[in-house]
């Protein structure tokens, strides 16, 4: 058994769940967010990167959320984009240095 087209048929699989759901119930914006972060973050966990999975799943819903309740992305926006390019760089520094 092909465990790599196993794990991405999974991922796939929840992408077209969420997308069935978000067609019956008409609610494209910002569900589109949490089904884009729940299949990507089932394929980073599936190939065991964790750390990527709830990344993956904290950015769309972190957008989605902001999204929902209306607050000013102008304000909050470039604080989250400036944050996780921290982590990014931090991230990156460190594994190399390792």
């Amino acid at each position: 058994m092909n465990t790599k087209r196993t794990k991405s048929g999974i991922a796939g699989g929840i992408f077209l769940i969420g997308l069935g759901i978000l067609i019956v119930t008409g609610g494209w914006y910002p569900g589109v967010l949490f089904v884009l972060g729940l299949a990507i973050g089932a394929d980073r966990a599936f190939r065991g990167n964790y750390g990527q999975a709830v990344t993956a799943l904290a950015l769309c819903f972190a957008i989605g959320l902001l999204s929902a309740v209306d607050l000013p992305w102008h304000i909050f926006g470039p604080f989250i984009l400036i944050s996780l390019g921290a982590v990014a760089v931090t991230q990156g520094v460190l594994s190399k240095e390792g």
